[in-house]
This record gives structure tokens, C-alpha cells and sequence, in this order.
């Protein structure tokens, strides 16, 4: 497959902050491939480069992409690290790696005459398979809001259908406005860059609110503490709103604790990116539930591989943005099935109208 044309626009994503959209032409038609934007950004991602930097790179690139054909998608995201030989992309930015690399990849799947998940299972001789779905219901941290704890989510454990999962779900965020209401006059009904409710409440009292919601609808609870965030860089986790301060073994006890007391069955970055020994401590003691890396991995198959080593974690949060190459993702995913770790597909918090995901 060859590239006829190849361009570059600035757009906005959800967060109206400017991102990156890349279009290409063959001889098939046109495909569009734009980036989403993360907020609580782990330090090990790849890095972005500013919208005008990154355009200016595109056209000093470009033409390595049009002048050649191309087989198959590693060899699009072979010229991309041959391009930039740095480990985190910063000669490029991630940016626009992932934005070029996805564009080919929906180029390829059109060149078939297939959907992008169809094209990527008759690459790989794998069957395709509906995810169960885990929603961010009421947020805080560096997403907004007055809890230290950024994400709250519910999350089905049997699934009939997809759509009657996401129903369920659906109807409890409605209720848990409600309850919140109740319990919070201030409640205003605002919400985050999730659309994720912003609550005054304490996390207990959250927990408690859900907990009942969930009972309803037959959903568990899910948390992303997004450690990185809360931990100082020396020795203590530093919840501001609920006044604590907590060293590690403590955070332990703490996340063993809420979940003993409440149905949650997926903790998501309990402890901060580089502390894989009490990643591996929790994950053992919780072996009946999911104990996810998201900023721990960073879709990164080296980091994932000295999890392994640890025994960190036991699911792992995919996004593609974190490691700039459609090629890196599936390698990091193939990885994480392969030693059995189960496989989390994450959005982030600024987002554009691409589907890709």
C-alpha cells in the first residue's frame, strides 16, 4: 500500500485543548486518525510535543511516509522509531507517532475491506470478543473535584450482553446523582472532564453511596487511587481533602482495608510508578480481584516485563498514546495475554471524535 497524500491539522479535543489529526489518502479512499490527550500524564509515557512543533516535524518527515509502499503495519511503525531512535519519542513526539501510525492502520483495514478490529484479528489469527465495560461514575484527583481518589467506577461481573452491561451502568450513574443529591445539598450535578460526577463527599461516604447503587444493579466497584499523584516523591502518600498522610505499608493496609469493607473488585495504580514491590504485595493478597498498572506500565513492554519479574500486577491498562505505535501497543497486549494478565483498553481524559480505540 502506498500513501497518495498525507496531511496534518490542528483540532481540539474534549478538553479543548489542541491535539493532532492526521489524514491519509490511498488509492482507496481517505482515512482520518487524531490523538487524544491525557491529564494525569504517568512520567514514563512517551512525550508529546507541542501542536506547532509537532506539525513542523510532520513536514520534515512526511515524505519518508509517501515514497515508498508499505506491506504491513510493523513496517510503518519500523520507520517511525528509525526516524526518531529515542526511547520516548521526544524527537517527533509521541503525538505524532501514534497519530500517523494509527492513520496507517485504518488505511491498511480499508485496503482489505475491513473494520480496523477485523483487520487486526486476521492479522494476528485471533477471534474478536466484546470487553466487559468499567465506567468512570464519580471522579476527583487531578480530574477535578474535592476527593483525593481520582476515579470511582462500577463495573459488571457477569455479563450477558454488552449493551445490557452498559444499560445497567447507564442507569446507576443516573441513581448515584441522585443519591448524591441527597446526601449532598451543595451537589450541583457538575461534572469533570469524564463527565464523571464532582462530589463534596468524603471517599467513605462516596463508597457507601455506591455500594448501594451497585447492589441494585448488580455491579461492582472499581477505584483508580492514580498514586503517582498523591505520593511526594520521598516516602508518604498525601491525601489533602481527607486529611491523611500515609507511607507505603500504611497505603497498603489503607486499599486492603476499603476493600474488605466495600464490593470492590478493580484497584487501579494503588501505589505510585515505581514501587513494583508493593504493587506484587497487594496483588497477592487480593488474588480475587483485579490489581491494574496503568502509570506502573505505561503500555511498555520493557516496564511490563520487570512487573512480570515482580509478580506487580495482575491487569494492566492499555493506551495506545503511551507508547506512540499501533506496533508497541500490540506487542505490550500480546504480552500481558500471554502471561495471563488480564488486558484493560483505556480511554483518556481529553478524547476526539476517533474511534480507533
Amino acid at each position: 500500500m502506498r500513501a497518495r497524500n498525507l496531511k496534518i491539522r490542528q483540532i481540539f479535543a474534549t478538553n479543548a485543548q489542541k491535539t493532532l489529526e492526521v489524514e491519509l489518502e490511498t488509492a482507496k479512499g481517505r482515512v482520518r486518525s487524531s490523538v487524544p490527550i491525557g491529564t494525569s500524564v504517568g512520567k514514563y509515557e512517551v512525550k508529546n510535543l507541542p501542536v506547532v512543533d509537532a506539525i513542523n516535524k510532520f513536514h520534515l518527515i512526511r515524505r519518508h511516509f509517501t515514497v515508498e509502499d508499505f506491506e504491513k503495519q510493523e513496517d510503518v511503525d519500523s520507520l517511525i522509531r528509525i526516524i526518531d531512535k529515542t526511547n520516548d519519542l521526544r524527537e517527533i513526539g509521541g503525538n505524532l507517532a501514534l497519530a500517523v501510525s494509527s492513520a496507517f492502520l485504518k488505511a491498511f483495514a480499508a485496503e482489505a475491506g475491513q473494520e480496523v478490529f477485523e483487520y487486526l484479528c486476521s492479522m494476528r489469527k485471533t477471534k474478536p470478543c466484546i470487553p466487559k465495560p468499567i465506567c468512570n461514575i464519580i471522579g476527583g484527583g487531578k480530574h477535578a473535584g474535592w476527593v483525593d481518589i481520582q476515579e470511582f467506577h462500577f463495573l459488571p461481573v457477569h455479563q450477558r450482553t454488552f449493551l445490557d452491561s452498559i444499560t445497567k451502568i447507564a442507569n446507576a450513574y443516573r441513581i448515584e446523582a441522585k443519591k448524591l443529591k441527597e446526601a449532598d445539598p451543595t451537589f450541583a450535578f457538575a461534572r469533570n472532564v469524564e463527565s464523571a460526577w464532582i462530589s463534596n463527599l468524603s471517599f467513605d461516604e462516596i463508597l457507601r453511596l455506591m455500594t448501594r447503587v451497585a447492589n441494585e444493579y448488580l455491579l461492582k466497584l472499581g477505584i483508580d487511587f492514580a498514586a503517582s499523584q498523591l505520593w511526594d516523591g520521598k516516602q508518604y502518600y498525601v491525601y489533602r481533602y481527607a486529611n491523611k498522610i500515609l507511607n507505603p505499608s500504611e497505603q497498603l493496609s489503607f486499599v486492603r482495608e476499603l476493600c474488605r469493607k466495600y464490593p470492590i473488585i478493580y484497584v487501579e495504580d494503588p501505589f505510585n510508578e515505581d514501587d513494583f514491590v508493593h504493587f506484587g504485595v497487594l496483588t497477592h493478597e487480593l488474588q480475587n480481584k483485579m490489581v491494574c498498572g496503568d502509570d506502573l506500565f505505561v503500555t511498555n513492554l520493557k516496564r511490563l516485563k520487570d512487573g512480570i519479574d515482580f509478580k506487580a500486577a495482575n491487569s494492566v491498562l492499555i493506551k495506545p498514546n503511551q507508547i506512540g505505535t499501533i506496533t508497541d501497543t500490540i506487542k505490550f497486549a500480546e504480552e500481558a495475554k500471554k502471561n495471563k494478565l488480564v488486558a484493560v483498553m483505556s480511554h483518556r481524559s481529553g478524547e476526539t471524535e476517533d474511534t480507533l480505540l
